[in-house]
């Protein structure tokens, strides 16, 4: 692993691709060697170099070290011809949300390809702070449950009371709170007898698989840098054949349940940000629906 942020002027080629690349502008090109032209990093700036690896990622001759990262252990060849436009399309196209699922377990070796996806989701600042728990005995699952029906029958009666109230509004916000009460909690007052009654599972609907998104709560952009991994997440396990869900019920219930997160195993100082079931599909759509953005503004 390299000690220290270096280039090398004997290899270098001076073609300036790490100084366009370089998001803290600290290589430069300078006068090198018989009069040609290298690259050269400024001392003054190395203390802003954030590791993203984007210079050594596309310098032609691997003359960049950047300190911690290695071109032997960290790095591997891109594709010659990656997925086209009207493929990615496609793929976004015919892409649902899955709530509905066989009886069948999602293989290990597809949650470890969906979770090598998962890993080249793009961060705020390197390296991950993104923890991925995943859960794939499906009784473990049905274990939390019971523990998310009561909450969220407490949740009911809770915001019935005029301070409660206001304790649930400060904390959701003002999007959440209107999420709750307009939609959430109506819903709960059939879900929540139903799955009593053992008629159906609202909050993993049945899903074999359930990932769980996790963070230090101190970790910088870990909210965003989750959202994104999920989205990673939901796009790989569609182009392998599964189907899934965000789900926000089960994080939500699973952040401020200390029994679920004796469970599920979640860290101590880690936020869990947001969930995914998994699993296959036991319907397929013939058709998509067409959406529209709230707005466009062209400025």
């Amino acid at each position: 692993m390299q000690a220290s942020n270096e280039i090398n002027v004997d290899t270098c080629q001076g073609c300036g691709l790490c100084v366009s690349v370089c998001p803290a502008s600290v290589p430069h090109l300078v006068p090198g060697p018989a009069g040609r032209q290298v690259a050269e990093l400024r001392a003054e700036r190395l203390f802003a170099c954030v590791v993203c690896g984007h210079c050594m990622a596309v310098c032609p001759t691997q003359s960049v070290r950047v300190a911690g990262l290695s071109y032997e252990d960290d790095f591997y060849a891109l594709p010659d011809s990656p997925i086209d436009g009207q493929g990615w399309f496609d793929l976004l196209a015919t892409r649902r949300s899955i709530r509905v699922f066989q009886d069948r377990p999602v293989e290990r070796e597809a949650v470890v390809k969906i979770l090598e996806a998962i890993s080249l989701a793009p961060m705020g600042l390197p390296p991950h702070k993104v923890e991925v728990s995943v859960v794939q005995d499906r009784e473990t699952i049905e274990q939390a449950l019971p523990v998310m029906v009561e909450m969220y029958e407490n949740l009911a009666r809770w915001i019935k009371n005029p301070f409660m109230r206001f304790m649930i509004r400060r904390r959701a916000g003002r999007s959440g709170y209107r999420s709750l009460t307009g939609h959430v909690l109506p819903s709960m007052g059939y879900r929540l007898p139903d799955m009593r009654a053992g008629l159906g599972d609202t909050f993993t609907r049945g899903a074999p698989t359930l990932l769980l998104f996790h963070a230090h709560r101190d970790a910088d952009n870990h909210t965003e840098d989750a959202f994104i991994a999920l989205t990673y997440g939901l796009l790989a396990a569609h182009a392998l054949g599964l189907g899934a869900t965000a789900v926000s019920l089960v994080s939500g219930t699973v952040e401020r349940s200390p029994e679920l997160r004796q469970l599920f195993q979640i860290p101590e100082h880690n936020e869990v940000v947001a969930s995914m079931i998994l699993g296959y599909p036991k319907v397929r759509f013939k058709r998509g629906i067409r959406r529209e953005l709230a707005g466009v503004h062209w400025v």
